[in-house]
Order: C-alpha cells, then sequence, then structure tokens
C-alpha cells in the first residue's frame, strides 16, 4: 500500500535532517567524527533514565558477580561509547580519513583464510558491536575471490532505506533482508561467499533455547540452520575501538559442531573482549511472560539449567501463606523470593540486594505503585 502524503513528507525531513547531519560531520575527521559522539554522549545520558536501567541490567547479567554501582559506572561508560559509535557508524565514512583502510585493522586474517580455503562458505557471527558499519565493507579485507554478504534489516523509511542500503553495497557487499528465501542465501554461501549475521539480538518465541553469558535465552537459530544446510564454516568476530575513529577485528574460532550453543559461546567470548563496545541499550535477556505463556513454554524443559537463574519475585501487600503459582510457573532455571508486606518504593532496594537483578515480578491483585517503580527499574510485572 503507498504510503500516504504525511508519511511521506517524514519520510522526506528525516532524510533532509540525515543529510544535514553527514554533510556538517563531513569537515571532520573520522576522529573528530567519534569525538563529537562522546561530548553528545555525555550531555545526553542525564536524560537517559530508562537507557541508563536498561544497559545496567544487560551488564550485571552478562558480567555477574557485578556490583549494580559498578555496572551503573560502566552503564555510563558504555553508552557514551556507543553514542560515539552510532555516530561514527553513521558518518565516518563520509568524513575525511574515513577510507576503511585507516579506520580498521584486521589482527587476524589468516583465520577467515583457512576458513574460506574450504570452499563451501564461512557463516560470521557479529554482534551491535564498535562501527558495525564497518562490517558491509569487509570484503576489502577477505582472500581475493571471497565475497562479502549480510543480512539487514530495512529501515521503515523508505528514503533512507534506499540511500543507505546503497551505502553499505558500496564495496561490493551483498544484503539480504528478511524477505529473501534462505535459498538465495545458500547459494551465495556455496559459491564460497561469507555472511556476516547480527546473533547478539533479542529473539521471541520462535527463538532456540540456548545459554548466553550463563543465562538461559532465546537466540536465532538462522546461523547453525545455514551451516547445517552448505556445510559452512564458522567463525565470529569482534571490534574494538582502538582508538578514536579506529577500530581493531579479530576472528574467534567456534567449537565444532556447529549448534547454536557453541555459536552463541564463541559470540560470548567475542563480545568480552570489549564490553563497553557492545550495543547494551536493547533489553537483551527479557523474559516473555503472560498469563497464557508462563516461564515452561519460555524456557522450555524444566531441566534446562543456565549458570545465571533467572529471579523472579513474588510480591505480597500482607502476611499470609504465599498464594500457588499456577502449573507451568514453577522452573528449575527459575529462584523465587517473596516479598510480604514491603512498600514499592522498597523495590530498586530488593533488586540490589543481589548481584543479578530481578527478572520478573508476580503480583495477584492489582498494584499500579509497584507497577510504577517496576517500570522505572525496566522490570516486567505479570498479574496471575
Amino acid at each position: 500500500m503507498a504510503a500516504g502524503f504525511g508519511k511521506r513528507l517524514s519520510w522526506r525531513v528525516e532524510a533532509g535532517v540525515h543529510s544535514l547531519v553527514a554533510a556538517l560531520m563531513s569537515g571532520f575527521s573520522a576522529k573528530g567524527v567519534f569525538r563529537a559522539g562522546e561530548i553528545l554522549g555525555r550531555l545526553i545520558w542525564p536524560f537517559m533514565k530508562l537507557r541508563q536501567c536498561n544497559i545496567a541490567r544487560n551488564l550485571r547479567i552478562a558480567l555477574a558477580p557485578l556490583d549494580a554501582a559498578k555496572a551503573e559506572q560502566l552503564a555510563k561508560e558504555s553508552f557514551i561509547r556507543t553514542v560515539a559509535n552510532l555516530m561514527s557508524s553513521s558518518i565516518s565514512p563520509k568524513a575525511k580519513g574515513g577510507a576503511v583502510e585507516e579506520m580498521l585493522e584486521i589482527q587476524n586474517p589468516e583465520l577467515l583464510e583457512e576458513a574460506a580455503s574450504e570452499g563451501r562458505g564461512v557463516v560470521l557471527l557479529l554482534s551491535h558491536m564498535g562501527n558495525w558499519e564497518l562490517l558491509t565493507r569487509l570484503q576489502r579485507f577477505f582472500p581475493e575471490g571471497v565475497k562479502c554478504g549480510g543480512f539487514y534489516r530495512p529501515l521503515n523509511n523508505l528514503i533512507l532505506n534506499e540511500r543507505v542500503l546503497k551505502e553499505r553495497q558500496a564495496d561490493g557487499a551483498t544484503l539480504f533482508s528478511k524477505r529473501d528465501s534462505l535459498h538465495q542465501v545458500g547459494a551465495f554461501l556455496r559459491e564460497n561467499g561469507v555472511i556476516g549475521i547480527l546473533a547478539d539480538q533479542r529473539v521471541g518465541m520462535q527463538g532456540e533455547v540456548v545459554s548466553f553469558f550463563g543465562r538461559l535465552t532465546r537466540v536465532s537459530p538462522l546461523p547453525s540452520l545455514l551451516v547445517r544446510r552448505c556445510k559452512s564454516e564458522v567463525l565470529a568476530l569482534s571490534l574494538t575501538t582502538v582508538a578514536p575513529g579506529k577500530w581493531l577485528g579479530r576472528y574467534h574460532k567456534v567449537e565444532k559442531p556447529y549448534h547454536s550453543a557453541n555459536c552463541m559461546k564463541a559470540l560470548e567470548v567475542a563480545m568480552r573482549v570489549s564490553v563497553t563496545d557492545v550495543f547494551w541499550l536493547q533489553e537483551r535477556w527479557k523474559v516473555y511472560l503472560a498469563n497464557s505463556l508462563n516461564p515452561s513454554r519460555w524456557l522450555k524443559k524444566d531441566e534446562f539449567r543456565g549458570e545465571k537463574p533467572h529471579r523472579a519475585l513474588v510480591w505480597q501487600t500482607a502476611n499470609g501463606p504465599a498464594p500457588e503459582l499456577p502449573d507451568g510457573w514453577q522452573h528449575g532455571d527459575i529462584e523465587w523470593e517473596f516479598s510480604i508486606g514491603r512498600a514499592p518504593g522498597d523495590l530498586e532496594e530488593i533488586d540490589r540486594s543481589q548481584p543479578l537483578p530481578i527478572d520478573f515480578i508476580v503480583i495477584y491483585q492489582k498494584n499500579r505503585l509497584l507497577r510504577k517503580f517496576a517500570k522505572q527499574l525496566r522490570i516486567p510485572v505479570v498479574e496471575l
């Protein structure tokens, strides 16, 4: 369906702002763009309360045991770095000194050469880390004859989407969207192409349950599916900021067999190289729960365990026996706590009392004030 006049106008305004900012930044060096991003990050950090909480919660899970105060300090550093990386991702190719070779160094290219020598293609596990727009320009660092490809998510703004897609394909990368057939992707791999997949993203019920940073979660089965179909090799890649406007890429081996658990283990190793370079703004370990979607459906079999169990809180407003949890809510990976007669304002203290944050709260009657405090802390509340 064709977009309406209002939407097309909004797209043009957004595209115009993007062009203006790009034109202004083109007078800066790649280093200057990064520095400008750091300044912007420091300026807006105090106003990003929900983002602050998201990042700190993610870091408390990823780096547990980690003191909550230390997590908040690290969250600020990560946010500032993320804004600088985002600025660099969108602007630095147009900046002075924005040549890929000046911004990016690959530390161990021999690992990709070895993987590509098998002739069956390579699945490259990526995360939103560093200046990830450089990943579409990796072909310059590949062995001769090896093509670069990857998946991308189309932007809602069709004008910007066309522009960004053209820029990403400027160095010869072949990009696939979710609308493209996996047969096309498989054919690309069989021609000994390298397919980059951003595998760190949160997925819903269609994902596969594995451990990631020691916490059970759902991840995309796409990398292991492609590997099984095409018998390809697999590597993970880290991208670390080594100086303003400069990044270092490093390949990491994946243990065989190349199933999802081992793929995510290798991606975790890559992300740990520089946790402040990772995009932590998304609720990575969000738990999808509702009356009809209980933990046993989300985490699957009860015998599944992670090194860092989920932390759940039953909120009781008065003394008395704890209500019995419905079928499916007891799971071996969940550690239950009970709060009896506490004030909703105590929720932050309860959350910070242990290294891991509270993953969700169960209530048995409406409690608007508790929901308010839980929302501020990014803790979902389920009323049973």
